[in-house]
């Protein structure tokens, strides 16, 4: 795909050996807004489970994938050696997006990395969203959260923290948008829940220890029941697909868990999960309020 902007972006993947059930799903929904993809792949094998999502991406086809290999030491590293990747690119890019396997970006992706970057002054260094977290099945969230999403690009930028790590030496200040985009990474098996947050815990995340994944089951998702909420939008393009196929190989584990979450969440909980989407409401559609001409396309892509 030519660059169809007067700025280059590229974006920054980090995948590992387990496989990452949204990838395909994530690439293809950010393809038109992106010009170059950096992966770094912590497999630490030949070839990854996830090697064919990337594979039969837009970026492949195009000659816009650039793969490297490390291993896994902690997140900061990891981030740093995906950034390398894109201070090596011959040209450097003028914007970089921040994208996890398993977020999938709405249609609008498109209009932000292509209307609205390219206007936005040297004060600008970061432009963030808004994400819905799901929780267990594709039909429930547990909050809507600021993200970090796109950041100018400079080539001392650099990720500190082994776990929740963060972004250092970013120019100036942030620009938030009520653009929304979907965390799908708790809606998987137990299994892969817990070797998740197993290690995000073995890397200091001070929260209690989550069981073996030999040990897990949907008891980890019945937690959380008595703050999630129905989630009543309509799902990315790119993602209805994999949520499908995922409906067909997990629909009755869905469907019980389904039953035992509504089972759980009394009025109580009810109540306090529609104050919670009332107040995430507000202060998402406050930044329309506060840059009324940033944004213009809230609910189609460009």
């Amino acid at each position: 795909m030519p660059k169809s902007s007067t700025v280059t972006i590229a974006c920054t993947l980090c995948v590992g050996g387990a496989r990452e059930a949204y990838l395909g799903a994530a690439l293809a929904a950010v393809a038109d807004a992106v010009d170059v993809l950096v992966v770094n792949d912590n497999s630490g094998l030949v070839r990854s489970e996830n090697s064919a999502a990337l594979e039969a991406s837009a970026f492949a086809a195009r000659g816009a994938l650039r793969l490297r290999q490390h291993p896994f030491v902690d997140f900061a590293d990891m981030r740093n050696r995906a950034f390398a990747q894109v201070k090596a690119l011959p040209e450097p890019p003028d914007w970089v997006l921040f994208l996890d396997a398993d977020e999938v970006h709405g249609e609008q992706v498109r209009y932000v990395a292509r209307e609205i970057l390219p206007r936005l002054g040297s004060e600008i260094g970061n432009v963030d969203a808004y994400t819905y977290h799901f929780w267990a099945t594709p039909r429930w969230i547990t909050d809507v959260a600021r993200r970090f999403a796109f950041y100018r690009y400079a080539p001392d930028l650099a990720w500190v923290n082994p776990v929740h790590e963060t972004i250092v030496n970013l120019r100036g200040r942030a620009l938030v948008l009520p653009y929304t985009y979907h965390h799908y990474g708790n809606v998987v098996p137990p299994a892969t829940l817990a070797r998740k947050q197993g290690r995000y815990f073995d890397l200091g995340n001070k929260v209690p220890p989550p069981p073996s994944a030999e040990a897990a089951t949907d008891a980890m998702y019945l937690a959380k029941a008595h703050v999630v909420r129905r989630y009543n939008r309509a799902h990315p393009l790119a993602v209805r697909a994999t949520l499908a196929e995922l409906e067909r190989a997990y629909g009755a584990q869905f469907a019980a868990l389904d039953a035992s979450i509504r089972a759980q969440r009394g009025p109580a909980s009810r109540l306090a999960a529609s104050m919670r989407a009332l107040n995430e409401t507000v202060r998402v559609e406050l930044r329309r309020a506060e840059h009324p001409f940033a944004y213009l396309a809230p609910t189609r892509g460009r």
